[in-house]
C-alpha cells in the first residue's frame, strides 16, 4: 500500500485493518480483509468529529430548516394572556367583595359537642365540662356543657373566636375558629365536635380550624392577595399587547410568568382554604398563563431580538 495509512476497526467482524488515506475529503470505501465488509474511510482532523455524520454526511439527509411560528401562534398567545388576565381580575375583584363583605355587621352561634375519651377507646358526653368563649372584641363568655356534651353561645360578633374547655382528670383543650359574613369555621352554622383526652392541667391541646386568627388577619390576608392578582393581571395585560403587536416579546413572557406567580398568592395566603372555588379559577390562571410562558418563549428564542419601535 502507498501512501499514509490509517488504522479502523470492522464494524461486522470487530477486528482492526490498515487502509489507505484518501486523498481528499470524501471518503473512500475499503473493503475488510477478513470478513469483505465494505467500509468507509476518511481522512483524520483535528479536532476529530464527534458524530457519525460529521464522517459521513452524504450517508444522511440534510436537516430540515427550522420552522418559525406563524400568525396563529401569535394570535394563540395573545388570547391565553387575555384569558390570565380576565380570570385575575375576577378573582381579585371577588376577593374584594368578600373583604368589604365581612366588615358588616354580624352576630353568630357558636355550638358543638364535648366528649371524653375513655380508655377504652370510646367517648362519651362530656357533661358539665366548663366552656370559656373570648370573642374578637375582648369579651369572655362561660358556660357549662349540657348532659348530652351540647353548648351553644348566640350572639357572637364576627372575627376570631376561641374556646377553652376544661374538665376534672383531663387536659384542657383550646380551639380556634373564625366567623363572618362570608367565611366562617367549624362551630359556625354547623357543630363542632371536641373531644378531651385524659391528662393534668398542664397537658393543652390546641386546635385550629381557620387560617386567621382575627378579623385584621382575615382582610389583610385577601387584601394581600387580590392586590397580587390585580398586579399579575396588569403585566399580563400589557404582555397581551406586546404580543398582538408582535414588538417586545420579552413582555409576552414576563406577563404569563406574572400570571402564574400571581394565581399562586391565595393559596400562599390561606385563602383558598376560605374559598376552595378561588382553586379551580387560580388553576384556570396557572394553565393558561403556563401554556403562554412556553409559546411565548419559543416565539421570542425563533424570532431573535425584535426591532426596537424607533
Amino acid at each position: 500500500m502507498g501512501g499514509p495509512l490509517v488504522t479502523i476497526r470492522c464494524v461486522r467482524c470487530g477486528r482492526l485493518l490498515v487502509a489507505p488515506i484518501p486523498p481528499g475529503a470524501e471518503p473512500a470505501w475499503f473493503a475488510c480483509p477478513h470478513c469483505a465488509q465494505p467500509l468507509p474511510v476518511v481522512a483524520p482532523r483535528d479536532p476529530p468529529p464527534l458524530f457519525s455524520w460529521e464522517v459521513y454526511p452524504h450517508l444522511y439527509p440534510p436537516a430540515r430548516p427550522p420552522k418559525v411560528p406563524g400568525p396563529a401562534v401569535g394570535r394563540l398567545l395573545v388570547a391565553l394572556l387575555v384569558t390570565a388576565a380576565l380570570v385575575l381580575v375576577g378573582l381579585a375583584g371577588g376577593l374584594g367583595w368578600a373583604g368589604a363583605s365581612s366588615l358588616g355587621p354580624g352576630a353568630f352561634t357558636v355550638e358543638g359537642v364535648v366528649l371524653l375519651s375513655t380508655s377504652g377507646g370510646t367517648s362519651v358526653a362530656a357533661a358539665n365540662t366548663t366552656i370559656n368563649l373570648t370573642s374578637e372584641t375582648g369579651e369572655v363568655r362561660t358556660i357549662v356543657a349540657a348532659s348530652d356534651g351540647g353548648f351553644a353561645f348566640p350572639g357572637v360578633p364576627s372575627g376570631g373566636v376561641v374556646l377553652n374547655f376544661t374538665h376534672p382528670a383531663y387536659g384542657p383543650t383550646v380551639v380556634q375558629l373564625f366567623a363572618s359574613a362570608v367565611y366562617s369555621s367549624a362551630g359556625v352554622g354547623h357543630i363542632l365536635v371536641v373531644t378531651l383526652l385524659p391528662g393534668s392541667v398542664g397537658n393543652v391541646s390546641y386546635q385550629s380550624y381557620t387560617p386567621f386568627g382575627d378579623l385584621d388577619g382575615f382582610l389583610t390576608s385577601l387584601g394581600s392577595a387580590a392586590v397580587l392578582l390585580a398586579f399579575g393581571a396588569v403585566v399580563a395585560t400589557v404582555g397581551a399587547v406586546a404580543a398582538h403587536r408582535g414588538r417586545r416579546l420579552p413582555y409576552a413572557v414576563a406577563g404569563a410568568g406574572a400570571a402564574i406567580a400571581g394565581s399562586l398568592a391565595p393559596g400562599l395566603l390561606g385563602v383558598e382554604t376560605a374559598f376552595p372555588v378561588v382553586t379551580w379559577f387560580a388553576g384556570l390562571a396557572i394553565t393558561t398563563g403556563a401554556v403562554a410562558l412556553g409559546l411565548a418563549t419559543v416565539r421570542l428564542a425563533s424570532l431573535g431580538t425584535p426591532p426596537d419601535d424607533s
